[in-house]
């Protein structure tokens, strides 16, 4: 696979995917939607999220900038982010079962990410 968005597409045609998954969602730049004035230290970044229709907070990562709703609200902006320090500074906001991490939401190929699972990718690379 290319990409990971080449591979979260293939996903459901070959689930043997899954084994190269972690290595490819650490590797990855996301765009993530941020509170504007926040995004200078990542330490400091204030990650907006949305209750999902399950009652679990999600926090929204994409793929591509051509995912990101055009018209985002006054204070909101969208970063690129990746990387060790990304994944390891997300871990103090998705919480398992409250809130936890989307990536390409509302997309066929989207997939939502739990605190282990980030732990696991983490741990891994």
């Amino acid at each position: 696979m290319s990409s990971l968005l080449d591979m979260l597409t293939g996903l459901r045609k070959d689930p043997t995917l899954v084994a190269q998954l972690y290595g490819q969602l650490f590797d990855a730049k996301y765009f993530s939607l941020v509170r504007k004035g926040t995004e200078h230290s990542l330490s400091a970044t204030e990650f907006l999220t949305y209750n999902a229709k399950d009652g679990i907070k999600e926090l929204p990562l994409f793929t591509a900038d051509k995912f990101i709703i055009s018209n985002l609200p006054h204070q909101t902006m969208a970063i690129q982010l990746g990387g060790r320090l990304f994944w390891t500074r997300l871990l103090d906001v998705v919480e398992t079962g409250k809130c936890e991490v989307a990536i390409d939401p509302g997309q066929p190929h989207g997939i939502r990410l739990t605190k282990e699972m980030i732990l696991g990718m983490i741990a891994t690379h």
